[in-house]
């Protein structure tokens, strides 16, 4: 009796794995964003853009790529993970196909800490555009001190700050 149970469970069992193995396991969704500080009017004053982890619930924020223009020439530093920005928060906008909110925050404000250099002053001549690949950086910490900012230094003219990110 054992046997002939045996025999008849082994291709129930195959065939239930066949089955089941080819159903699609869903995939966990990627979200895409972008978010833009506008063309600010500056005099004598630099600006910011920061994107940084909430205070909890954080996400795998992947950033894609940033387009920084200056009217005059300027300077472009960047920075990461510093004291958490307070003030003056951004509007992360969904890139279509996925509308969900984002969870990591923007902010446009000035009062980001200085955090870590992340690579040297960028060089910026009147009226240029310049496109940063930022795709090999990665916000996987948890709270508000895992930031990455974009800094124009102080000018007299106006300057824009476009970012693209991805988050699972």
């Amino acid at each position: 009796m054992k046997r002939i149970t045996m025999k008849l469970l082994f291709p129930l069992t195959v065939a239930a794995l066949l089955v089941f193995g080819a159903l699609p396991v869903p995939a966990q969704q990627t979200s895409r964003f972008s978010v833009t500080t506008g063309d600010v009017a500056l005099s004598g004053a630099g600006t910011k853009l920061t994107i940084q982890q909430p205070a909890s619930h954080a996400a795998q924020v992947n950033l894609e790529s940033a387009v920084i223009y200056c009217s005059v020439a300027c300077d472009v530093t960047q920075s990461s993970n510093g004291a958490a920005a307070t003030s003056t928060s951004g509007t992360a906008n969904a890139l279509p196909p996925f509308n969900a909110a984002a969870l990591a925050t923007v902010w446009l404000a000035r009062n980001v800490g200085s955090g870590t250099p992340a690579g040297g002053i960028l060089h910026l001549a009147a009226t240029e555009r310049l496109p940063l690949d930022v795709s090999k950086i990665q916000l996987r910490g948890m709270g508000t001190g895992t930031n990455y900012t974009f800094v124009v230094s102080a000018v007299t003219g106006t300057v824009n700050i476009t970012l693209f990110w991805s988050e699972r």
